[in-house]
């Protein structure tokens, strides 16, 4: 009786340790070409993320940017997200242009952002720009508009010289 249960229990763990009954990993991303800190759940918690920002239901596309930078695209639109891990905890930074939208009135797909330093970025689009800051937020991360809206200056239009046909007149003092 003993050997047929040590026998079962041994069964289970080789089982376990060649992969059966642990949890399925995204099949159709390849975790080898997507970056040092991802993992399946965290890829997960960001399809996840990105599904309510970007308010689309249908399959997301990930692409690696480099550097825990991540591309999400579906619905015809794009978020890009950012892995910070901290002592083993690790957060998804949402992607500054969504709360840009909202400030500067335009849409995200016109902005281009400049990153500052580790926690400030500017956004420029649709003639404006502003700057935000990361802050904590709970457990996450948040974008909070650091300066006023700035409108570009538009540049003035070059004056119009005078049609070739058009000679001055000589004028004598």
């Amino acid at each position: 009786m003993n050997l047929i249960r040590l026998s079962v229990v041994g069964l289970a763990v080789a089982l376990l340790m060649t992969g059966c009954g642990r949890r399925r990993s995204n099949s159709r991303v390849d975790f080898s070409q997507m970056g040092p800190s991802i993992n399946a759940k965290r890829y997960a918690n960001l399809e996840k993320i990105a599904a309510r920002d970007l308010q689309c239901d249908a399959e997301l596309s990930p692409q690696y940017l480099g550097e825990n930078q991540y591309r999400m695209i579906g619905c015809n639109t794009e978020g890009v997200y950012e892995l910070r891990c901290l002592m083993g905890h690790c957060a998804w930074i949402p992607d500054v242009r969504l709360r840009a939208e909202f400030d500067l009135g335009c849409g995200k797909l016109e902005f281009q952002t400049t990153k500052m330093d580790r926690v400030t970025t500017g956004v420029t689009g649709c003639g404006k720009r502003a700057t935000y800051r990361l802050i904590r937020a709970g457990f996450g991360y948040s974008w909070v508009l650091n300066s006023a809206v700035a409108q570009d200056e538009v540049p003035a239009p070059a004056p119009t010289l005078a049609p070739a046909d058009e000679v001055p007149v000589p004028t004598e003092l």
